[in-house]
């Protein structure tokens, strides 16, 4: 974020980026709704709670399915800019209140991964494996948080969208790619720039390897690699 206005006001950019992320991809998509509760600033689809609503995913005409997004944010250890606390997407069908799928991050998370995938489903083959190794929930899929990148490598909304339109085959605006990678692209970036920050000598080292010294080599900066700005 840049260090330009308050936290509430990095928010409320944070919250129409999204909306103009969801608003470019679905055919039928709320705005977000920001409510600040203490120190806490929680963005959100208008009229979403915590078992309704969210951004409807449809097939043709027919509404089948919810995507519900939860971001919590705060301000970072220097009071100065804008950290995302947890980031929840739901999947979740019209036709049951318990997700399909969850991605889910959390900052402070302590006994499960920061960020994971939990499916709610159910396989014998793999009830069976868990009730031989003594897991208390051994018939519940959910109940395992399958690991995706921590902090810093985690999905993006960006990817759960491209995942319900290309695997899932829910309907889409002409043109969602282009905002998908547009908007992927800002967010790898400022990943990048966060990694580089939290592993400054490793980051140098991958610099200097390539050219880099206290400043960019002759002729500037390369170009960034498409692939590694918007490859899902």
């Amino acid at each position: 974020m840049s260090e330009i206005g308050s936290v509430e006001e990095q928010a409320r950019d944070f919250g129409e980026d999204v909306s103009d992320l969801v608003s470019r991809c679905f055919p039928s998509s709320p705005a977000m709704s920001l409510t600040v509760v203490g120190d806490r600033i929680r963005i959100r689809p208008d009229g979403q709670g915590d078992q309704s609503g969210g951004i409807p995913l449809l097939v043709g005409e027919q509404h089948l399915a919810w995507l519900r997004l939860h971001y919590s944010c705060r301000p970072d250890v220097t009071g100065k800019y804008l950290a995302i606390d947890s980031g929840n997407f739901w999947v979740v069908s019209k036709r049951d209140r318990s997700p399909l799928f969850r991605f889910e991050f959390s900052y402070k998370s302590r006994s499960a991964p920061h960020s994971h995938i939990q499916v709610h489903g159910e396989r014998g083959a793999l009830t069976h494996l868990l009730t031989r190794t003594g897991h208390d929930r051994p018939h519940e899929m959910s109940a395992l948080h399958l690991p995706t990148g921590g902090s810093r490598f985690r999905p993006s909304l960006e990817d759960v969208i491209q995942f319900l339109f290309e695997d899932c085959g829910f309907g889409s605006v002409d043109g969602w790619l282009e905002a998908v990678y547009e908007h992927r692209a800002v967010w790898r970036d400022k990943q990048t720039r966060a990694a580089a920050r939290a592993m400054p000598q490793a980051a140098a080292e991958a610099l200097e390897a390539i050219g880099y010294t206290v400043k960019a080599p002759e002729g500037g900066h390369p170009e960034p690699g498409r692939k590694a700005r918007f490859a899902w």
